[in-house]
């Protein structure tokens, strides 16, 4: 399985109470069926020799999940991928779009962070290849562009009818990205 473990991060609740949420590795029961993503559908499309699925967790409810894979996994070669993709990540309804407040904050950021740091722990990248790369959205463009501060590769291979936005992390930007997240939220610390 394609994991480093569960870990302890902090979080903000509405905006003022510091807390402390947990990633780790998600499960069939975790998944919900009320989100825009169809989780369930995506968990049986799940490879698990290459791929995970990874849930935050505060005070016992899912409020982020994302998929990632790493490639090219050559199974059942233990070939070391070379990168990892970002395939489907969502937050809690109540936290997506532009809310002023959010409820709880950073989600997204800490899945980011626990998809590098596999990627960290699983990838040998070419000098020139991408440690990180995903597909997003045009709505979610101004967020991985500026928030993220991942690289913008502009208008994406995908499929027919729907435009993707491509964007990708270098060995040394994934490196940063961890570097000021840890900066303004603290090490995470590992849970058993």
């Amino acid at each position: 399985m394609t994991t480093i473990g569960s870990y302890q991060v902090k979080v903000l609740i509405e905006s003022s109470i510091e807390e402390i949420a947990v990633i780790s590795p998600a499960t069939i029961d975790d998944l919900p069926t009320n989100w825009s993503c169809d989780w369930l559908n995506i968990w049986n499309g799940t490879a698990f020799y290459c791929e995970n699925i990874v849930k935050i967790v505060y005070n016992n409810q899912v409020w982020g999940l994302v998929k990632y894979g790493l490639y090219p996994y050559f199974y059942p070669e233990l070939a070391p991928p070379i990168y990892l993709e970002i395939n489907n990540i969502e937050v809690h309804p109540t936290s997506q779009g532009d809310v002023t407040v959010r409820f709880i904050e950073p989600i997204g950021k800490w899945l980011i962070w626990y998809a590098i740091k596999v990627a960290f722990e699983f990838c040998k990248p070419k000098t020139e290849s991408p440690l990180v790369i995903l597909d997003a959205l045009d709505k979610a463009v101004p967020y991985y562009r500026d928030k993220i501060q991942m690289e913008y590769l502009g208008l994406s291979r995908s499929t027919p009818g729907e435009d993707l936005y491509g964007f990708r992390f270098s060995r040394t930007a994934a490196a940063e990205f961890c570097q000021r997240h840890e900066t303004r939220w603290g090490k995470p610390k590992l849970y058993e």
